[in-house]
């Protein structure tokens, strides 16, 4: 195997990951990929990291463990950030105006058959999105640039939206493989090797196609990956068919509970219109309605364990 390409560390990456094992690990043991674990743009949650706390979390998420779905449990970990560096890109403009930087973190995992299927669920692009768990001294509202205010997030006032500035990390909890993650931007991130090791941009080789006005010339490495990236956004497509009719199911069976005048019928022709968040609130909102008129059933509904934290304690 090739350093570089398929997973395999470099020299140097791999003296950092044997900085973190019990026995000097070889190339071919180790599995490597880069996560953007955060960045500036503001996100789902109407929140936003500052430049200055990015730089800070850097070294703080450096030897830090990779779970899923934030389960901290030594049974949900696949993955540790050897290394871990702020990025600015001095070409690209966050929504706000201001220098687009991210979190980007450097992370090993090691190969065994256990481990195989996790690998492969990366790099089929399966699991991507990624979200962290962290502690910050300070937020502040873009508004008023107070700690503690009358503004909502989310809102606008004046023509000037409010959101939560986080600033001051105190600590770094781990990260996480999540289905939808709070900041959009976030996840593992994908990069081609052609023939003579240079790594270019997946972003970069998509926008030379879609603004060509005439012939394109790809290299043999980046025609290759270009077909590979195109099986597995096909293999995406089916695992996203195959969760939406999950949802539809789920809201189908929820609805017959909680609103059993609308229909089956109804019901199909609703959730034929309907984005997947859409349909995730839709599902969930007719599961908590569904659970107030019957008892829970574990058929039909998931348990879920209520969780209190601090309030400088954020998932991201």
């Amino acid at each position: 195997m090739e350093a570089g390409r398929s997973g395999v560390p470099t020299k140097e990456q791999l003296e950092k990951i044997n900085g973190f094992t019990r026995r000097e690990m070889k190339a071919e043991e180790v599995y490597v990929f880069t996560a953007a674990l955060c960045d500036n743009e503001v996100d789902r949650d109407f929140e936003c990291f500052s430049k200055d706390a990015l730089e800070k979390l850097a070294p703080l998420f450096v030897g830090k463990t990779g779970i899923l779905d934030h389960e901290r449990t030594s049974r949900g970990q696949t993955a540790r950030v050897f290394a871990a560096r702020a990025e600015t890109d001095g070409t690209r403009k966050t929504a706000l105006g201001e220098p687009y930087t991210r979190l980007l973190a450097e992370c090993y995992v090691p190969r065994s058959a256990q481990t195989e299927p996790f690998i492969e669920s990366i790099e089929s692009g399966i699991r991507k999105e990624v979200s962290v768990g962290c502690a910050v001294t300070k937020r502040t509202c873009s508004v008023c640039g107070k700690p503690a205010c009358e503004h909502v997030r989310g809102r606008t006032y004046g023509g000037k939206l409010c959101f939560h500035i986080l600033d001051g990390p105190q600590d770094a909890y781990e990260f996480s493989f999540v289905a939808v993650p709070a900041q959009r931007a976030a996840g593992v991130v994908k990069k081609f090797s052609g023939a003579r090791r240079e790594e270019t941009d997946l972003q970069d080789v998509m926008k030379r196609l879609e603004t060509a006005e005439s012939g394109l010339t790809l290299s043999d490495g980046e025609a290759r990956e270009v077909r590979e990236e195109i099986k597995r956004l096909r293999e995406r497509a089916e695992s996203g068919d195959r969760y939406r009719e999950a949802l539809a199911e789920r809201i189908r069976r929820a609805g017959a509970v909680a609103q059993p005048e609308l229909g089956r019928g109804l019901l199909n022709a609703i959730v034929k219109g309907l984005s997947v968040r859409e349909m995730e609130e839709l599902a969930e909102s007719f599961t908590k309605a569904a659970e107030r008129k019957m008892p829970v059933t574990p058929q039909l509904f998931t348990e879920k364990n209520g969780e209190t934290q601090a309030d400088t304690a954020f998932r991201i």
